[in-house]
């Protein structure tokens, strides 16, 4: 005769498989992660948005300075373009930099519409994109000492379309006299 044990443990039989509700939370599991991930990507995409907006601004920007930096100013004459103020003005529309007849312009119109795309083409010229970014710039006289300008060149856009953003690059122009004369 045979005893038994008064408390066997239950075993599980291995050929059972998985039940409806350990599926469920690994499914559930699952999804919350790939959530995130997606998450992840569309803050990925919209920070690759920014940085291409904000490189192309300070492209720009910087084109503009150095633009305004080979223009003119001497004991005997001074570029409009380098005129104390704020500019564009009616004199720095359509001024053809390179002399080639062709575009880009120092600008495509005067003060907040001098509006251009991401290559510095108005929307008067041949083969330009959207119309995104607004270039301006201001001239100070004698700072940050005599005989030199402050130029300072201000791109504007609006991300999406509706959040402004803007981007400010500061350069000095120094007037090529002899020393001791003081240039206008």
């Amino acid at each position: 005769m045979r005893l038994k044990s008064k408390a066997q443990p239950a075993t599980r039989n291995p050929q059972l498989g998985f039940t409806l509700i350990e599926v469920l939370v690994a499914l559930t599991i699952l999804v919350i992660g790939l959530l995130g991930v997606a998450l992840m990507q569309v803050v990925s995409i919209q920070g690759n948005t920014f940085s291409r907006e904000m490189a192309v601004a300070t492209g720009l920007g910087q084109d503009m300075l150095e633009k305004l930096r080979t223009l003119q100013w001497t004991e005997l004459k001074v570029d409009d373009a380098l005129t104390a103020g704020d500019h564009p003005t009616g004199t720095d529309i359509n001024r053809d930099i390179d002399r080639d007849g062709d575009p880009p312009y120092l600008a495509v119109a005067a003060g907040d519409a001098n509006i251009i795309d991401e290559q510095g083409f108005g929307a008067a010229d041949a083969g330009s994109g959207p119309l995104l970014y607004t270039r301006t710039w201001t001239v100070t006289d004698g700072q940050p000492a005599a005989n030199m300008k402050t130029i300072e060149v201000t791109v504007l856009w609006k991300e999406k379309g509706t959040i402004d953003r803007s981007i400010t690059i500061s350069g000095i122009k120094v007037c090529s006299a002899p020393p001791g004369i003081n240039c206008p």
